[in-house]
């Protein structure tokens, strides 16, 4: 009787410590599924700042060449101001030259506003804003004349 009641009480004890580590696997289980959407919530964040990040970062260039092309089209306005009295013939080919150079900036910058604008989950966006970056650096440079 006494090996009866032994036994008895060793299966209840391993029954409850097999409850027990069932429940303990359980929390654990749900704290591991809490971790994930945590994760998953932390990179899909880090995805949205990285794009704002690049949108800057292309900004700052885009910034910086038309900071360049309104000064190239200052010293262009510059030169016809002088040339006009001395040979209006070259003054109105520079006067052409710096109303093309803003017809070209006015275009860009449309460009790159638009591009800017567009939903920044689309990794084209990106490289459509560094096309037009290095498109507008090029017209930059095709028509500053001195």
């Amino acid at each position: 009787m006494v090996t009866i009641l032994l036994f008895g009480i060793f299966f209840l004890t391993l029954a409850w410590q097999l409850i027990k580590n069932t429940c303990r696997y359980r929390q654990k289980h749900q704290q591991l599924i809490l971790a994930e959407q945590q994760l998953q919530n932390y990179a899909s964040r880090m995805r949205y700042f990285t794009v704002i990040e690049e949108k800057n970062h292309n900004l700052l260039d885009f910034y910086h060449g038309l900071g360049h092309s309104i000064a190239a089209l200052h010293i262009q306005l510059q030169v016809v101001q002088k040339l006009w009295q001395l040979n209006p013939t070259q003054a109105e080919q520079s006067l052409s030259e710096a109303y093309q150079l803003s017809s070209t900036l006015m275009y860009e910058v449309r460009q790159i506003v638009r591009t800017m604008g567009e939903d920044s989950s689309h990794p084209q966006s990106t490289e459509q804003s560094r096309e037009n970056l290095a498109r507008t650096k090029l017209e930059e440079e095709r028509y500053v004349y001195f």
